[in-house]
């Protein structure tokens, strides 16, 4: 148990503009808050990020600042507790974006020590879990280069780099300064040198542009050292292949990097990889066997857990041989057979991605200078149709000769098939685009009129004469029409035809293999009802459903009962919602952006189904974690200022902080039994919650008071004044508190002394990442959260019942 909150004599008022201690700082607002400490800093950036404007303060001012605080971090020699934070909040699915905390774990993979550096790759596969997220990764460590050269410098022992703070932040500064200009070229019309896969010049892209807000300069280099090679051949080496290959096939490439330009830095090797895993598992079989001859006394229990968190070698095929070698010959031989069969379809992997060949094919000789193409003899596997097992035999008046020269193609194993046909669909397979019907057909240029037109009874006479010349020619008047009119249908079946085949192709493929939106390299396939329904057949991944419920309304396919059902029947099973790691946030930026019925980018418009959006709501509820209710009282304050429905919270499209804030109180109502819920900004505003309400409502009502200036003391000068017993007040507001005669922390002290409650706690919400904090950090009985994190009601619940 937390020790109970010492009763601090409090102080006489003092308007929120003034400082009531040492410790306080100005925040962008004008108002005195205390400032947070570095790890707390790190916190909110990782989880908040820094990709959204806040009402104060702008982007690039606020990723600088927080890139202090980790540099801070780094240099006191805290990189491995740094290391740890992200690695958590990235595996516990409590931060709605893993841009920021790949960021900082690239950070420490370059400017940390040699445990930090160590540590940080070591948690690439855990953080970066999919090929999208790898790729950032490499970008990131690219970019940081120049940095790393300017800013780690040899200790006084000469044996060890440091981290000079000082000079790293100097480059941010001046890498701020050049991408800032290099924007406003881009803005005039000017391309800027590019980085890797842009082109220089007028107009040019200037190479792949990523998430966050981190300056490129140039000259940035990636760094492939030993520790980084290592760490992405493990990346790849560690996955099954069938893994593997719904990874390279759905993320081919992102950030300018591709899965062939990382194997070729990386060299990662399936035999040496393998044969390292026997050895693991021999090691292990021989401490178990000594473990086994201790006497009873002596044995330990415990279970070694490797670094993702499950029983080491858990998906180690030889080591399940090893274990398995007592059930006879048959097993072990079948093991054996099977991680033969690993290490053979990891290989043919990565020859496919990096030479495009199959087994069995010989490698594609490269192209020299001045040659247009490669020797023909050889074909790629993407030249020609993808062969298989079930390919035909040749011919068989073939020469022998051409059949002696030309090597045979081993069987497809299902893992080099499911390569084959992703390949097929992604490059091959494609239906024709929609005619362009007469009537659209655009109308030719206008010629000028003539000086006169011939009159109507004129042109009548040419007209008759005209087709008494048909006539006398053995031609019917109409004929030329009926021509046109038949070469039309003729070209609409065709095009049918062409569309249908393509169509029944690329859905055979999909429902095979469970292929998903990503693998469709036809824009016009993609536009077919008839794909999506397949895609939600296979079983969509929850995070796509989610992105796409717009599109799949769009096509009709919401209106389709079964379909409904299937989609409201996902977003309603907590273990697939958990298992998806959908972070509250996402589920309530997709609800806010299907319930508007447009999309915040492009031109997509649909009709909103209200059983999705109960369902997307529903959802959101889920995606938190479960947790007992503390039976403690609460009073919750939502801030309803100006601020906090000016601005997007978390890089969302469009949630509000006021939406979040609806959102998390909400949560709370419907599991606690006593909660008082208030609205303030200058002055208080009544607005009870009840477990029944729709959040739709409680967003609307809060959108309906009118705005003022934010006064975060008001909670509690109001339980003070009408003398409610609370047990915790929650501040949900963006932190950014000016307006009022007392200061927030200063109010709490004055409810404990007043109503004699020394345990009553506060807990601020801030939905805006800014450095400042409400609550006083000396306080135990005052904490600050970043954000709505999916812990939250959990980090509550243990911090009111005293377990924090």
């Amino acid at each position: 148990m937390a020790a109970p909150a010492a009763v601090v004599a409090p102080v006489a008022d003092v308007p929120q503009s003034e400082p009531i201690s040492d410790s306080q700082v100005r925040n962008n607002a004008g108002g005195f808050v205390y400032q947070i400490d570095d790890l707390a800093r790190l916190r909110r950036f990782v989880i908040l990020g820094s990709d959204a404007n806040n009402y104060y303060v702008d982007r690039e001012e606020l990723t600088l600042d927080y890139c202090e605080a980790v540099l801070r971090l780094l240099a006191q020699g805290q990189g491995e507790r740094v290391v740890q934070e992200v690695r958590d909040i990235s595996t516990q699915g409590r931060a709605p974006r893993q841009g920021p905390g790949i960021l900082v774990l690239a950070l420490c993979a370059r400017l940390g020590d040699a445990a930090t550096r160590s540590a940080a790759l070591a948690s690439l596969a855990a953080v970066c879990r999919t090929g999208s997220t790898l790729f950032e990764m490499v970008q990131r460590c690219k970019e940081l280069g120049p940095v790393a050269q300017a800013a780690c410098k040899p200790s006084a022992e000469g044996c060890e780099l440091t981290l000079d703070v000082a000079a790293a932040i100097a480059w941010s500064k001046v890498a701020a300064g050049q991408a800032t200009e290099a924007n406003a070229d881009m803005r005039a019309g000017i391309g800027g040198r590019g980085g890797r896969g842009g082109r220089s010049g007028r107009g040019g892209r200037g190479g792949g542009r990523s998430s966050s807000s981190l300056p490129l300069v140039s000259g940035a280099k990636a760094s492939w050292g030993r520790g980084m090679r290592s760490a992405v051949a493990n990346w790849y080496l560690a996955k099954a292949p069938a893994a593997l290959a719904y990874q390279v096939t759905k993320y081919s490439q992102r950030n300018g990097w591709s899965h062939g330009d990382l194997l070729r830095l990386a060299h990662p090797d399936p035999e040496q990889h393998a044969a390292k895993k026997r050895r693991l598992a021999e090691a292990k079989t021989a401490e178990a066997t000594v473990a086994e001859t201790k006497p009873a006394a002596e044995s330990e229990d415990w279970v070694l857990v490797d670094e993702d968190g499950g029983a080491a070698g858990s998906e180690l095929a030889a080591l399940a041989a090893a274990s398995a070698a007592a059930a006879g010959p048959g097993a072990a031989t079948s093991a054996a057979e099977a991680e033969a069969q690993r290490v053979a379809d990891t290989r043919a992997i990565f020859a496919y991605v990096t030479h495009s060949t199959l087994p069995g094919q010989p490698p594609a000789p490269r192209k020299g200078k001045g040659k247009g193409t490669a020797d023909p003899a050889v074909p790629a596997a993407s030249d020609s149709p993808a062969p298989t097992a079930a390919t035909d035999p040749a011919p068989s008046d073939a020469p022998a000769a051409a059949a002696a020269t030309t090597p045979a193609l081993a069987p497809l194993s299902p893992v080099m098939q499911y390569l084959v046909d992703a390949q097929r669909l992604r490059k091959e397979i494609r239906a024709p685009p929609p005619l362009v019907k007469r009537a659209e057909q655009p109308e030719p240029a206008k010629q000028p009129k003539p000086a006169k037109q011939p009159s109507a009874a004129k042109q009548k006479k040419a007209a008759k004469q005209d087709k008494a010349a048909k006539r006398r020619r053995g031609q019917e008047p109409g004929a030329d029409s009926a021509a046109e009119v038949k070469q039309e249908d003729s070209k609409q079946a065709a095009h049918a035809a062409a569309h249908a085949a393509a169509l029944s192709s690329a859905l055979e493929l999909i429902r095979r293999h469970r292929f998903g939106h990503e693998h469709v390299g036809d824009t016009t396939l993609l536009r077919c009802p008839e794909v999506w329904s397949a895609f939600l057949e296979n079983g969509m991944p929850l995070t796509a459903l989610v992105r796409n419920l717009g599109r799949l309304t769009q096509l009709g396919l919401m209106r389709d009962r079964k379909h409904r059902a299937r989609v409201t029947q996902r977003l309603g099973d907590a273990k697939a919602v958990a298992a998806a790691r959908l972070h509250p946030m996402s589920l309530l930026d997709a609800m806010c952006t299907y319930r508007a019925g447009r999309g915040a980018k492009g031109v997509a418009r649909w009709e909103p189904e209200p059983a999705v959006v109960a369902a997307l709501e529903a959802g959101f509820y889920l995606a938190f974690k479960n947790c007992t209710p503390t039976g403690k009282r609460y009073l919750l304050g939502l801030d309803v200022s100006g601020s906090m429905g000016w601005c997007k919270c978390v890089g969302m499209t469009s949630v509000t902080p006021r939406q979040a804030s609806a959102a998390v109180a909400m949560s709370l109502v419907r599991a606690e039994p006593w909660v008082k819920t208030l609205a303030f900004s200058h002055r208080l505003v009544p607005m009870e919650l009840s477990a029944s309400d729709r959040l739709e409502e409680v967003i609307d009502r809060a959108s309906a008071i009118p705005m003022g200036g934010t006064d975060c003391a008001l909670p509690m000068l109001h339980a003070l004044e009408k003398r409610l017993p609370v047990d915790v007040f929650v501040v949900l507001t963006d932190n950014e508190t000016w307006y009022g005669s007392t200061h927030p922390s200063e109010a709490l002290r004055r409810y404990r002394a007043e109503m004699g409650m020394p345990d009553a706690k506060l807990v601020v919400l801030a939905f805006s990442s800014t450095g400042f904090s409400i609550a006083d950090p000396t306080d135990p009985g005052m904490l600050d959260v970043a954000g709505l994190d999916s812990a939250v009601p959990k980090l509550v619940a243990d911090f009111v019942s005293g377990r924090l």
